[in-house]
């Protein structure tokens, strides 16, 4: 049996673990830190089958996980605690010698540890490259995950793929650009990411509730025609824009021709149950097999019954391809879809 700190969104982590209860047969479940951060077993199943399982199918609002291989109480002395870190990082030595190896430092806001994450990072950064290691950002061999709560500090060693996420926390971070019409785009990019589906390969999108511009920016970015449905302004920056074509009125009162967009996507911040009408309403305007990417407003106390019976409803029409909450989601969830011929 293997315990795991597993990572949500704040004020979501009593969901993933309720997803994890459900999911993992045995497994135990406790708070580290509150409504984010929590430790869990992989209970009565094999260890490695329990991960694939959650690699494979990934729960709704579990957003990183990583393995605890060392737990010790957390001290604010630096010498301590610089020396727990360093003498952890030295019995990695098969695994890291001639990889390519990450380092990631966390910690809970009320924790002593004596460091910040970069200071963490640098001191088990020195010990793996004495052991032959090369300590990267990004493309990893393997990830080195450090975790402080008030009472314990946790660290494990693992694969990128087995945490779910490559970022620290599965905190998916995009450079602001000065140009960047609203932060909802980060939204949009990260679902590209999490859903495995580069954007560029399209080449019509029908965007609803599209004002500002912030979804819709980046669908020009990648070289689509884009049509843009809401009754306010567009950003200035796009008014003449050549692949653009802005329709000022409600998405209920719209139809379009059949197979018209190879690509919906849709923000709205209304009731989700009256966004998946629109939405279905809108469905043959997207070619067969042409994907959608919702967002599912959490507006009510049951996330799990409303989610499921969100995608009950949009199954009438769509293939449902995955559910995540993602990091630059707050109260709700987006979806993946590609319509049923």
């Amino acid at each position: 049996m293997i315990t795991y700190i597993g990572t949500a969104n704040p004020g979501f982590a009593p969901y993933a673990m309720e997803e994890l209860r459900r999911r993992v047969r045995g497994t135990k479940v406790s708070g580290v830190a509150a409504g984010e951060t929590f430790s869990f077993t992989t209970g009565d199943g094999e260890p490695e089958q329990v991960l694939k399982d959650l690699r494979r199918n990934e729960p709704v609002f579990l957003r990183h996980i990583f393995p605890v291989e060392a737990e010790i109480p957390v001290s604010s002395d630096e010498a301590l605690t610089a020396s727990a870190l360093r003498d952890y990082a030295a019995q990695l030595a098969d695994r890291v010698h001639g990889k390519k190896v990450a380092i990631q430092v966390r910690k809970a806001q009320d924790s002593p540890f004596p460091y910040g994450s970069a200071e963490g990072r640098d001191i088990m950064a020195e010990v793996v490259r004495e052991l032959g290691g090369e300590v990267v950002a990004r493309d990893s061999d393997w990830i080195v995950s450090v975790y402080s709560s008030r009472k314990l500090l946790y660290m494990g060693c693992s694969a990128p793929k087995d945490n779910l996420s490559d970022w620290p926390g599965g905190a998916v971070r995009f450079r602001r650009d000065e140009a960047l019409i609203s932060r909802a785009a980060f939204k949009l990019l990260e679902a590209e990411k999490a859903f495995g589906l580069p954007l560029d390969k399209f080449t019509n999108a029908l965007d609803l509730g599209a004002a500002p511009g912030g979804w819709t920016s980046v669908l020009l970015e990648r070289g689509m025609k884009v049509t843009a449905v809401d009754p306010a302004e567009m950003d200035e920056s796009l008014a003449l824009h050549p692949r653009l074509r802005h329709l000022r009125k409600n998405a209920a009162e719209l139809s379009f021709a059949p197979g018209s967009f190879d690509l919906l996507v849709c923000d709205m911040s209304w009731d989700p149950y009256h966004t998946c009408r629109i939405v279905s309403g809108l469905s043959s305007a997207l070619s067969a097999g042409g994907s959608g990417i919702i967002t599912l407003k959490l507006m009510y106390r049951k996330p799990f019954q409303s989610i499921q019976d969100l995608t009950e409803a949009y199954s009438e029409h769509f293939d449902i391809r995955k559910v995540k909450q993602l990091f630059h989601n707050r109260e709700e969830v987006t979806m993946w879809v590609r319509r049923k011929p």
